[in-house]
């Protein structure tokens, strides 16, 4: 019996290491925002697949100083490897939201609305495995 159980945790053991050696299908993804040339605190990054390309959104958001980390399914995983259409926008912590207009609308913001929009924003993304994805996205009005 005793032979079975140390048999079965050997097992156990050799299953889980080989779980934590697979290659992870994300890729660390960093940058930094700037607009009209200063950092952009408080934007959400948001890295969107290519229309009919296989992928899931990452998104993010900047510090004070306009830098970002992307997480796809958990905590600054990255995205996955691929091409991606960027999108950024205001950022509001949970509870920070400012009320939203009187009469229906969106919340006013500092980005001009084609860098909110997949289907206009000018921002590309190449995401690659083995090679350093830091981004700069300058976006001016």
């Amino acid at each position: 019996m005793l032979k079975q159980i140390r048999h079965y945790f050997a097992y156990a053991f050799l299953s889980l290491s080989a779980i934590g050696c697979s290659q992870s299908d994300t890729v660390a993804v960093t940058g930094i925002v700037t607009l009209n040339g200063q950092p952009a605190g408080d934007a959400e990054v948001i890295f969107n697949p290519l229309p009919n390309k296989p992928g899931r959104i990452a998104t993010g958001h900047t510090d004070s100083a306009g830098h970002f980390s992307i997480e796809t399914a958990k905590p600054n995983d990255g995205a996955a490897p691929g091409d991606y259409v960027v999108t950024v926008g205001e950022y509001y912590p949970p509870g920070k939201a400012p009320p939203f207009p009187s009469g229906g609308g969106q919340l006013p913001s500092r980005f001009p609305p084609k860098y909110g929009d997949p289907s206009q924003s000018p921002l590309n993304a190449n995401v690659e495995r083995g090679k350093k994805n830091d981004f700069q996205f300058e976006i001016t009005k």
